[in-house]
This record gives structure tokens, C-alpha cells and sequence, in this order.
């Protein structure tokens, strides 16, 4: 039951009903359907704080978990990636290539290992593709059938074994980087 309705009851006229309600009004008493509204409101308030909270914490979790799902992909580029130049430096070193790094480099510059595809089972197709496209472009890069077995394939500057003795001078100029390069 509602105020109103309570005063009607108690035999209050229409004029004399409303102008109880006016009066409370001018004074600050309001009526309200919950026993102690101050302790509703505090509860309410409480809870208000509690939910802004909660919704940070989650806000600044789902940036977390972006970043996380970015970092991933990231990782998984660089694993694709990996997967692809490894399986070109093993098909260019089996086709017998003298500089894997300058043929990667010519086959990345020329967008002819981005025509290597990984499959769902991690293997890489189109790798005799590319050998076969830079023996034909690059055909002084591989060994012939009439070249000198004692050629060496470069596939890196590998860092020489330190020698103990002074006189030691490399006969190459990539030994003579190798051999800075061991120093430092």
C-alpha cells in the first residue's frame, strides 16, 4: 500500500492528501518501499565499486591475453619462416650449391621463397621448384659433375679454432674474416 492510499483510509481528503505529500517534500521526507533505504544505498554503492574493480581487472586481462595471442602469431610467423629457409638451405646444399646464403638471398630478393608453402604435416612443398629455378638462373653457383671435389660449399662464416701460433696467415679473405671474427 502506498501512502496515499493509507491516508485516503484514514478518512484524508484529496487537497489534504496532497498537501501532506507537498510538505514532505519541502521538508525532505520521501517514503520508500525498502526499510532502511540508507543501508540499501550503502549496499548498493559497495557493490557499484566492486563491479568497477572487477571490470578493470578484466579489461587489463583481456589486453593481456591480446597481447599474448599477438606474441603467438609472432611466433608462429617466425617458426613458418624458419621451416621454409631451412628446407630451401637443405634442397640447395643436396643440389650441390657453393653459396647457400647469396642463393637465399637472390631466391628471397627475386620472391621465389615465398612461393614455398608448409603443409598440415610441417612439410615444405616447392622446394625442388626453387633449386631447379636457381640452378637455371644461377647455374655457376652449383657444382658440376667436372668440378673439383676439394671445392668447399659456403653456407656461413663459421668461426676458425684458435691457433696458438703467431704466424698463423689465412690463405683466404674468408678465412681472414673468420679468423677476426674468432678473436673478438
Amino acid at each position: 500500500m502506498s501512502l496515499k492510499e493509507i491516508l485516503k483510509s484514514q478518512g484524508y481528503t484529496d487537497e489534504q492528501i496532497q498537501a501532506i505529500v507537498n510538505a514532505m517534500k519541502e521538508n525532505g521526507i520521501y517514503t520508500a518501499s525498502v526499510e532502511n533505504p540508507e543501508e540499501t544505498i550503502r549496499k548498493l554503492q559497495t557493490d557499484n565499486e566492486q563491479l568497477k574493480s572487477e571490470m578493470g581487472s578484466l579489461q587489463k586481462q583481456k589486453k593481456e591475453d591480446v597481447s599474448a595471442v599477438e606474441t603467438i602469431k609472432k611466433l608462429q610467423e617466425e617458426i613458418h619462416k624458419g621451416k621454409i629457409e631451412t628446407a630451401a638451405i637443405i634442397g640447395l646444399t643436396k643440389a650441390g650449391a657453393l653459396d647457400v646464403d647469396y642463393l637465399l638471398y637472390k631466391a628471397e630478393k627475386a620472391g621465389e621463397l615465398k612461393k614455398l608453402k608448409v603443409d598440415e604435416n610441417g612439410k615444405v612443398a616447392g622446394t625442388e621448384e626453387l633449386v631447379d629455378s636457381l640452378k637455371k638462373n644461377y647455374a655457376a653457383q652449383f657444382k658440376s659433375e667436372t668440378s673439383q671435389p676439394e671445392m668447399i660449399t659456403r653456407a656461413g662464416i663459421k668461426k676458425l679454432e684458435k691457433n696458438d701460433l703467431p704466424d698463423d696467415e689465412p690463405a683466404t679473405l674468408e678465412e681472414a674474416i673468420a679468423q677476426k671474427f674468432s678473436e673478438e
